[in-house]
């Protein structure tokens, strides 16, 4: 028996190294990963203008700023009771359809499948965090401690669903979006001059620009928008005023397709005028379906959602609302959204992309 002991000894503590070390470098990676991405979603948080973050004045993502986030709140975590001292960040650009893939510079011009992000590397080393992961039982065997990493990214995401009762029931064309919104900055063109040619609406230099949306029926493709019934197959204003005040009683999908009502329904801009910013402002600020274009009686796909500020509506003869595109992160919210969609406008709270 002692002869066989002594034969399988070196085995026995090598299965209980492995079970026990195993375990605890198990326990390891999950702290350091959790670190990771906590850390990635605090710094990706302050990519935006938010108080919190001391960078209101910013029109375009605080790539600095999430920097030292990331270095402030790394030390808020630990692994197997070491407090973390540093992890590496890289900022830039993460291309939500995975073409091309992986983080891209800060530098590129993004498009709107361009999402500001953030990634964090934290790592178990010689000379950082604490240094290498110890051994309990592997030391007797040659192994007496191993390095460990965790990286996480985590984006500014885009709803690529919209939940129930989060969009208003008013599609416009793509054109319009990229007539108004400025995509390099992710913020709305602004107005340079108080008058503006092919514009019939006074501007305020430096707003973002005041624009109308109007019915097919009155205007071009990039000056109009249509009335839509969103997931419902229907062309009667009543379905419009409840869904003005509920909302879409379904989700939509970026990809998904929302339905455009034929008519301008000249009776509903009362009500949108009412509901805006010259009135109770209940309809103020709002998510609306953006689509390839405007063709009544049809489905049209979903592209994304903008967010959109109604400032009045005129109904008569003229039937049109005055709008401005919006970045407001306090007011463009998607209630019940997720997913990750292109960027529009909407934001939703930063989200681990890897």
């Amino acid at each position: 028996m002692a002869l066989l002991v002594a034969l399988l000894l070196p085995l026995l503590l090598g299965m209980a190294a492995l079970a026990v070390d195993l375990t605890n470098l198990s326990t390891a990676k999950a702290e350091l990963q959790a670190a990771a991405d906590a850390t990635a979603l605090a710094g990706a948080g302050c990519l935006r203008r938010r108080a919190e973050c001391g960078n209101l004045s910013r029109a375009t993502p605080d790539w600095i700023g999430a920097d030292l986030t990331v270095s402030g709140f790394i030390s808020q975590n630990k692994t197997q009771g070491d407090p973390l001292q540093r992890a590496s960040v890289t900022s830039g650009y993460w291309n939500v359809s995975g073409t091309p893939s992986g983080l891209r510079s800060t530098t590129i011009s993004p498009g709107a499948l361009d999402l500001p992000a953030v990634q964090v590397t934290v790592s178990r080393r010689l000379d950082e965090n604490g240094g290498l992961i110890p051994s309990i039982l592997a030391g007797f065997l040659g192994f007496p401690a191993s390095a460990l990493s965790a990286t996480a990214t985590a984006a500014l995401s885009s709803p690529g669903l919209a939940g129930v009762g989060s969009v208003f029931p008013l599609a416009i064309a793509q054109c319009m979006y990229d007539r108004y919104w400025d995509t390099t900055t992710g913020q709305p063109k602004l107005a340079t001059a108080i008058t503006v040619p092919g514009f019939d609406l006074p501007q305020t230099v430096g707003e973002a620009y005041r624009f109308k949306i109007t019915s097919r029926y009155k205007a071009g493709g990039c000056e109009s928008g249509q009335w839509s019934s969103l997931t419902l197959n229907s062309n009667d204003a009543a379905t419009l005023r409840t869904l003005m005040v509920q909302g879409n009683t379904s989700s939509i999908p970026v990809g998904g397709s929302v339905w455009i009502q034929t008519g301008s329904m000249t009776t509903l801009y009362g009500e949108l005028n009412a509901c805006s910013a010259a009135g109770n402002r209940k309809c103020e600020y709002v998510m609306l379906p953006v689509v390839a274009n405007i063709s009544a009686s049809a489905l049209a796909t979903v592209l994304g959602f903008a967010c959109v500020r109604l400032l009045s509506a005129t109904g008569g003869s003229d039937k049109y609302a005055v709008a401005q595109m919006s970045a407001d992160t306090q007011k463009c919210r998607a209630l019940n959204s997720g997913g990750v969609g292109p960027n529009f406008g909407i934001i939703l709270p930063p989200r681990l992309v890897s």
